[in-house]
């Protein structure tokens, strides 16, 4: 009898998987296509029918179905399977794989999941809600939405064994303080985040009904399984239509992106409160690097509001570092994508991604609708415009760009191109060394120090500074004990040998300063986004405000010195 991964690969060919992920062009008796695992321009990655196996001339990937799905996705072998068996109509009730350590958090979450809905099922209120925001039965069905009411211990009901409850606590779904262990969730409708396979990996709850006693929309915490920079909600149902018609729509809320699916536009995906990486381009997982792969076409579909905006900017400005084309869809002013749908129909909001412009151009327009001084016009394009003209990753459609501005400025393409080369540059050679939003781990830290510091022995020789806390990175300005200091300084001087002494130890302590630097900024990146949480608890809000305080002034201080 066949074993499992051999029944999927009799029912799925090579070139029709890997042809649903990229463009795939038939060469005599193989095939070939651009390479997804590196930025060429010829292809260079081929694909044996026969043998059921792909290779790459470029970089050398090389492998099946299985490790191919397994790396433009970034799933685990388990995850790759569950993903090709469905897709292959193959059951795993009875497959026995080796056991991985994150197999009881994915249980716990199904069980999780499968309980919040019976408990939707038992509440009309929140059905009722749900049905008055325009969601059909078969769509709350189809995207698993759940609710949980007005209780501290329902996830023990899930949860009763001791090792259950370990696992909710790493997933999650549990909260841990005083020795306490009680649920994080509490009266919210809950929409499952899942993984490119559908696994469900974490939450969103929104409140209901909402009091404004605590934040309106609350994820999971980032876990093993779910990370917000590597996450979008519906991504594991977009996904296939959006190698289909080859553009993707980003919106921001659940709401938007259930209701968008439902009118026909199922190549949506949303952010939900999930973080656009800025580290897009260095991530091969980030969440818009996997769309990148899939389509360089991106429609912004984001509220009106200033919020909104800023959102849209961040991730406008990943997508052009990336190489994607985004466009903005405008919307009435407190107009979200899920109230135009439900308002004005499939249509309307088709109409509207036609009349969809690029973002530069939107932005030119925005700039311009702001400033009415020809003065202060030019000077905002280069703070405003600038950073994401120099972000565009096509020479020509950059070039075309720089005549639009011209043509709106009245100054001349030359005299811009020139100026946005030394932005550029700038740009380059100020970009910061960043320790990420919560440098929550050590590895976290060792490759910021790896980063900083680019050498191995420089970085264990400031490993003192792995083992410190965020509140210690703020309130105890970090140090290098003076005989670690004195190691470094011969580490530096082997380095820059052709340098005096003075300015090797000048280096040595410089670094060591530019690390206690980076724990702050990224101590202020932490608490800033645990501000926007705490929103509506001004107990919290006015702590976090104190502890912002406290760091601006460390930084201030610091780079005055």
């Amino acid at each position: 009898m066949k074993t499992v991964v051999e029944q999927i690969k009799d029912r799925l060919p090579i070139t029709e998987v890997l042809a649903s992920y990229i463009t795939v062009e038939q060469s005599g008796q193989q095939y070939k296509a651009k390479c997804p695992f590196h930025n060429e321009r010829t292809a260079s990655f081929y694909i044996s029918p026969d043998r059921g196996l792909y290779y790459c001339f470029g970089c050398g990937a090389k492998g099946d179905i299985f490790s191919f799905v397994s790396s433009f996705e970034g799933l685990d072998f388990k995850g790759t399977l569950k993903l090709l068996a469905d897709r292959a109509g193959v059951p795993l009730t009875n497959y026995q794989g080796e056991h991985t350590d994150t197999d009881p958090l994915y249980e716990i979450l199904e069980k999780t999941t499968l309980r919040y809905q019976q408990v939707l099922q038992n509440t009309p209120a929140a059905q009722e809600y749900l049905l008055g925001r325009g969601v059909t039965k078969e769509t709350i069905e189809l995207f698993r939405i759940g609710y949980v009411g007005d209780e501290w211990r329902f996830v023990e009901s899930v949860s009763k064994e001791k090792k259950q409850q370990e696992s909710a606590l790493r997933a999650g779904l549990l909260k841990q303080s005083e020795g306490k262990i009680y649920d994080r969730f509490r009266k919210r409708i809950m929409f499952p985040f899942a993984d490119s396979s559908g696994r469900v990996i974490g939450f969103s709850g929104r409140a209901f009904p909402d009091d404004g006693e605590g934040a309106k929309y609350l994820n999971s915490p980032e876990t093993e399984l779910f990370q917000k920079s590597k996450t979008l909600f519906g991504f594991d149902k977009a996904k296939l239509h959006i190698k289909k018609h080859n553009f993707a729509i980003l919106v921001e809320g659940q709401m938007d992106l259930v209701l968008s699916h439902q009118a026909g536009f199922k190549n949506t995906v949303a952010t939900s409160g999930t973080a656009v990486s800025e580290d897009a381009a260095a991530d091969p997982f980030s969440n818009l690097s996997v769309l990148a792969r899939l389509t360089p076409h991106l429609f912004l579909a984001f509220d009106g509001d200033e919020a909104g905006q800023k959102a849209m900017d961040r991730a406008a400005l990943v997508a052009l570092s990336l190489g994607m084309n985004p466009k903005v869809v405008v919307l009435p002013n407190g107009v979200d994508p899920a109230d135009y749908i439900r308002t004005q129909g499939a249509d309307a909001w088709k109409e509207r991604l036609k009349e969809s412009k690029h973002f530069i151009a939107h932005h030119l327009d925005r700039i311009a609708a702001l400033e009415t001084s020809p003065h202060m016009f030019v000077k905002t394009i280069k703070e405003k415009l600038f950073p994401f003209l120099a972000r565009v990753a096509s020479p020509m459609e950059r070039t075309a760009y720089i005549a639009i501005v011209a043509q709106s400025t009245g100054l001349s393409a030359s005299d811009i191109a020139a100026e946005l080369s030394v932005v550029s540059s700038q740009k380059e050679q100020e970009k910061p060394v960043t320790l990420g939003q919560t440098t929550s781990t050590p590895y976290e830290r060792l490759t910021a120090l790896r980063r900083v510091f680019g050498s191995p022995e420089l970085e264990t020789l400031c490993e003192p500074l792995l083992t410190l806390s965020v509140g210690e990175m703020i309130f105890s300005a970090p140090s290098i004990p003076e005989d670690r200091l004195e190691q470094a300084l011969h580490v530096v001087g082997r380095e820059y040998g052709a340098l005096s002494t003075d300015v090797r130890g000048a280096i040595a302590k410089e670094l060591v300063q530019k690390i206690g630097d980076e724990f702050l900024l990224s101590a202020r990146h932490h608490f800033s986004a645990a501000l926007r949480a705490a929103e509506g608890n001004h107990v919290e809000e006015e702590r976090i405000l104190g502890i912002l305080g406290e760091i601006n002034k460390r930084r201030h201080t610091s780079e005055s010195s």
